[in-house]
């Protein structure tokens, strides 16, 4: 079999690790945003990155890799590894490289490294009909690994004194908002539905030094801002928490952090689109963001979690079987391309 690698330009991996593991390839994650205290600069990171992961291309020698996009960069140095090595690349394209402002901009160039590339794979229907009429006809659908309960929940995780003290103090509804407070996120709508709904504790993870003082002056006291946990903290509170928040305002996303809830076995509400709809119509409650309706399905969701649950079984007993068989696909694209 051809030896392979994952080049990764990127905090959060744990979606593409999983994958990464079932194709048994290596992952070079690259990713230097900060020099000591200060930030480095994008086009000095990128260059950083870039030259970070030739280096380790060269060291691993592989045949087949696969490269998350975006940032379309870390594409660019795996094609001009691939044409120098004669190996091949399969682009594994993320929403945002398909639909974000800034990665719109860089198309051409997309485009230009998916015809060229042994395979393109999106994340659902909505990506994959860009890339087709583009006419990079190398494509497919390869949506996220459902990661079981044992691989997303670490063990022995202590949250922190004051998180402890919340959970413990309060025995009232716990909803669990996954947030980072991006433009896409539909926090300020969330806060609102926290008046309505002042016997529910609202827990909004991310950094909230990216709104000002003002605004968090504003929030009603049933609302817990987090700051920024660690993947391992950020699901062990996940756990302690009775309906989970996945939101985004970006069209034709399906989220990550689906997966990871529903491996906890938590009945969830979710953004209303027909992306996500197509893929988790039997097991999550949908809302418009607007707080009344919000404040609806949340008590829904308390209501009928039992029942969700049962759902998610189902689904996830079939997810399996479909996860199996894009791999399977997968893995024959890259056998057929190393003989």
């Amino acid at each position: 079999m051809p030896k392979k690698a994952f080049v990764i330009w990127v905090q959060e991996v744990k979606l593409s690790e999983f994958l990464a593991r079932e194709i048994d390839a290596e992952i070079i994650i690259s990713c230097k945003k900060h020099w000591g205290r200060f930030a480095i600069p994008v086009i000095l990171r990128y260059i950083i990155q870039g030259f970070d992961t030739y280096r380790k291309l060269q060291k691993i020698r592989p045949q087949i890799i696969f490269v998350q996009n975006p940032p379309i960069t870390a594409v660019l140095i795996v094609y001009f590894y691939a044409k120098l090595n004669s190996a091949n690349y399969i682009i594994d394209t993320h929403t945002a490289g398909f639909i974000d402002r800034k990665w719109i901009f860089f198309h051409p160039l997309h485009k230009f490294l998916a015809r060229r590339a042994l395979w393109n794979t999106a994340h659902n229907y909505k990506n994959l009909e860009i890339l087709k009429n583009w006419g990079i006809e190398k494509s497919s659908v390869l949506q996220f690994y459902t990661p079981t309960r044992a691989e997303v929940l670490p063990k022995n995780i202590k949250l922190s004194t004051e998180l402890e003290k919340k959970l413990k103090n309060n025995s009232d509804l716990k909803v669990f908002m996954v947030n980072r407070f991006a433009g896409d996120d539909a926090w300020a709508e969330v806060v609102e539905t926290a008046k309505l709904m002042p016997e529910a504790l609202f827990f909004l993870t991310g950094n909230d030094k990216k709104i000002s003082a003002k605004i968090k002056n504003g929030f009603p006291q049933n609302v817990i801002l987090t700051g920024y946990l660690q993947h391992a903290e950020f699901i062990a509170l996940m756990e302690h928490c009775d309906v989970i928040l996945a939101l985004t305002k970006r069209r034709d996303t399906v989220l990550w952090s689906i997966r990871e809830i529903m491996a906890l076995r938590k009945s969830f509400v979710t953004t209303d689109s027909d992306a996500i709809r197509h893929y988790f119509s039997n097991v999550a409650l949908f809302t418009n963001h607007e707080p009344k309706d919000l404040a609806v399905k949340i008590q829904l969701a308390t209501k009928n979690q039992f029942e969700l649950k049962e759902k998610i079984d189902r689904f996830l007993e079939k997810d399996a079987i479909r996860w199996k068989n894009d791999i399977l696909n997968i893995q024959k694209i890259i056998n057929d391309a190393g003989e």
